[in-house]
């Protein structure tokens, strides 16, 4: 084998014979039909241009559909069309002669033994001179819709030809010269592209039919004994690593194989008996193939989506004068656009149906390149959506397409629990809870396969009977690795009631320190600028860990502890630097309130100690009074035990003490423009700004080049002080114009007052001695 499995397996598929082609054309007598439309009467062959002119007076402007719209717009459908319950046909001559073209259908088609056809009247349809309807796909209306039948009515008329594509292959059916008295039967797969040509004379009349497919009960599955040369192929796609594209290194051989179908379907139309001429003869060798190694098969359907480079277009255009730049188009149809090259392209999985045809529980699941086959190339096939987007500075023109495909999913059994818990977590979980107390050798076995991407696969589910769940069956799971890993994407946020606080306390009773150090590392060790939504509870958890945990439990409850203890004190190194706002009394909340849940925690710990030790080292790093404050509130609204060992610290009586220096200093004086705030930075000019504002001058115009002149705007900005900093852009270099504003008198009246009232509060606090 020369080739790749990535490219063997859809060559040798492309190979297989296909049952049928996607469009044909039959012809009949006119004598078939016999047809009569209200308001019009009895239509008679060839139609001339009295009847047509009838038919219009009845008809109404045809309108197309765009997804889930309908839309009218002559640009892409002009044409006429009269209403079904206008129109009635003989059945007595036109069923039988019906029958006898639907065989042909059937057989031209490829549609399976087992498959009857039905054809359901849609509508009367009228082309005149200039009309026409651009590339579109009909709506498949019903779940069973497998084709589109027309039937052209005898008449004269030129232009008109119907072009029908798939797969990037065409098929003209152009007006031929008994047209004028025969009926002219086209049929064609309602998932391939079709257009109707402008009409250059007459009129073109024609019936549609919507195809629906009837399957017979007693039909089995397709039976096709696949090449040896294909099951070599498979076993080998299966056995064969890769180098990855673009991080150079051998990876290991694909888990599944991905096989995309040429044919679309919607979701609820996809199912093995539905399967279209090719596609139901690949899939039978494929499932053959499957037999034969012992593996699973699904239906899916596969969104792809593709970046393609397109032609470059120079975004200026040649006006007198020379070159100019002109705006491109945001983004438009991509469809009439070249593609040079393919940039990008993902493909993902979802509507899963097994091989009894029952759909499988779960998300999407994205399709690596190692696991995808194909017979025809994506872009032979006519997307779903298609946007073009033109040069836009930093990259060049490019063309954006959707797709919609069916999918062959196969894997070796061996496999099967591994792959299908990543499609259903929910499903993986069912699965192990099912099994009995004495298989807890299997129960391990099979916990063990998922582990490896186990917190990426259930993380996507939410509901919480699931996590319930998952941890009752942690608890079953024998080995202490593969239970670490099968309770690594839990997370400590979901450790939020006494039961399953209770079942952890368990677990760490069972597997001991190093386990549950291990498993609660993994919960933590996502780093955020703020808070994590699982501190709240550390507290709680730890008073379980040291009531119920024994031993164990008090020493991880301390662990745990130290641990929050030395992240939150990281969160407030982070926060004393920043600025604190002039006159204000609070700073730093967020740290301040993580601290407060880490204490807390040592408190539940037992580890009252650790308190008094952390609050020293706080104020070892001489903290702002308004981070202090933050801090005291955070405590003393915790819990009553936090309360308790704060009430009377060292923290407690600093921040008394400073208050009561603000509380009881003299009231500012009229004239007293002063303002005193003590700046971080030393350099020469922020204590020339510092010489300012602790003066009683109201103004000062500053030269300073641009760079300084940031530097102070930054600082004042930042301060928040009653200080209004603009840029007199006059001269070399600009003045830096600093004005003092009277509200600081009232800002500063205001601090006072909110310092009186926290003084009173925290002193009445105090212990007496």
């Amino acid at each position: 084998m020369n080739q790749e499995p990535s490219t063997y397996i859809g060559d040798l598929l492309a190979e297989l014979e296909s049952p049928g082609t996607f469009a044909t054309r039959l012809r009949g007598p006119a004598d078939d039909l016999a047809i009569e439309v209200k308001d019009v009467g009895p239509l008679r062959f060839p139609l001339k241009a009295a009847q047509i002119k009838k038919l219009r007076g009845v008809a109404k402007p045809s309108p197309f559909g765009l997804r889930e719209k309908t839309l009218h717009d002559a640009s892409v459908r002009s044409g006429w069309e009269v209403a079904r319950s206008r129109v009635k046909i003989d059945a007595r001559r036109w069923k039988p002669a019906l029958a006898k073209y639907l065989a042909k259908v059937h057989a031209d088609l490829g549609f399976a033994a087992g498959d009857e056809l039905e054809a359901v009247f849609d509508k009367l349809l009228i082309y005149e001179a200039g009309e026409f309807f651009k590339p579109h796909q009909d709506s498949e209306k019903d779940d069973d819709m497998a084709a589109t039948l027309v039937v052209l009515l005898p008449s004269d008329y030129s232009g008109g030809a119907v072009i029908v594509e798939h797969k990037g292959t065409q098929r003209a059916f152009r007006r031929v010269a008994s047209q004028s008295e025969d009926l002219s039967i086209l049929a064609f797969y309602a998932d391939c592209h079709h257009s109707v040509e402008p009409i250059k004379s007459g009129a073109r009349v024609a019936l549609t039919y919507q195809l629906r497919r009837v399957t017979s009960r007693d039909a089995g599955a397709a039976r096709t004994t696949a090449s040896d040369e294909l099951v070599a192929a498979v076993r080998e796609h299966f056995e064969m690593s890769r180098v990855s594209r673009y991080a150079g290194e051998e990876t290991s051989p694909p888990e599944r194989l991905v096989f995309l179908l040429d044919h679309e379907y919607t979701p609820r139309s996809l199912s093995w008996q539905r399967l279209k001429n090719g596609d139901r003869a690949r899939v039978a060798a494929l499932q053959d193939v499957a037999r034969q190694i012992d593996g699973e098969c699904f239906l899916a359907i596969a969104k792809i989506h593709e970046s393609w480079e397109s032609d470059y277009e120079d975004p200026r255009r040649y006006r007198r004068g020379g070159w100019r730049h002109v705006a491109e188009p945001a983004r438009t149809d991509g469809d009439d656009h070249p593609l040079n090259y393919l940039i990008n392209s993902d493909t993902s999985l979802e509507r899963w149906i097994d091989a009894e045809g029952r759909s499988v529980e779960g998300g999407s699941g994205w399709v690596s390149e190692a696991e995808l086959h194909f017979a025809t190339p994506t872009v032979k096939i006519q997307p779903f959506e298609s946007h073009y987007e033109g040069y836009q500075g930093n990259y060049g023109n490019t063309v954006e397409r959707w797709y919609h495909r069916a999918a062959f999913v196969m894997w070796p059994r061996q496999n099967d629990f591994t792959i299908r818990a990543r499609i259903s977590p929910t499903w993986a979980l069912a699965q192990l809870q099912s099994l009995p107390a004495d298989q807890s050798a299997e129960r391990d076995r099979l916990a063990d396969s998922v582990v490896a991407h186990w917190q990426q696969t259930a993380a996507k589910v939410e509901e919480r009977s699931f996590w319930d769940g998952l941890l009752e069956v942690g608890g079953r799971i024998g080995d202490p690795d593969i239970a670490r890993g099968w309770l690594s994407p839990l997370g400590l946020h979901r450790i939020d009631d006494p039961g399953r606080r209770q079942l952890f306390v368990d677990l760490v009773n069972r597997h001991g320190d190093a386990w549950a150090q291990g498993l609660l590392t993994q919960w933590t060790e996502r780093c955020r600028w703020d808070a994590p939504d699982w501190v709240v509870l550390v507290a709680d958890l730890c008073a379980v860990l040291r009531g119920a945990g024994g031993r164990k439990g008090s020493s991880i409850a301390r662990w745990l502890a130290e641990r929050e203890l030395a992240r939150a004190m990281d969160a407030v190194r982070g926060a004393l630097p920043l600025p604190v706002k002039w006159t204000e009394l609070a700073h730093g909340a967020a740290a301040a309130m993580q601290l407060s849940h880490a204490l807390a925690s040592a408190m539940a710990a037992g580890a009252a100690a650790l308190v008094g030790k952390t609050l020293s080292e706080v104020l070892a790093g001489k903290p702002p009074l308004a981070f202090l404050l933050s801090l005291l509130e955070a405590c003393m609204e915790r819990s009553p035990e936090l309360r308790a060992a704060v009430v009377g610290s060292q923290v407690h009586r600093q921040c008394v003490d400073q208050l009561g220096a603000i509380a009881h200093a003299p009231a500012r004086a009229d004239g007293d423009w002063s303002i005193d705030y003590r700046w971080r930075c030393t350099c020469n000019d922020c204590c020339l700004l510092d010489t300012f504002l602790a003066s009683s001058r109201i103004a000062m115009d500053w030269p300073l080049a641009q760079g300084r002149r940031e530097h102070i705007h930054r600082r004042l900005d930042a301060s928040g002080m009653p200080v209004v900093h603009v840029t007199l852009r006059k001269g070399s270099p600009y003045v830096l114009q600093l004005r003092k504003e009277a509200v600081l008198f009232d800002r500063d009246k205001a601090y006072r007052s909110r310092a009186r009232e926290l003084f009173e509060v925290l002193s009445a606090a105090l212990p007496v001695k």
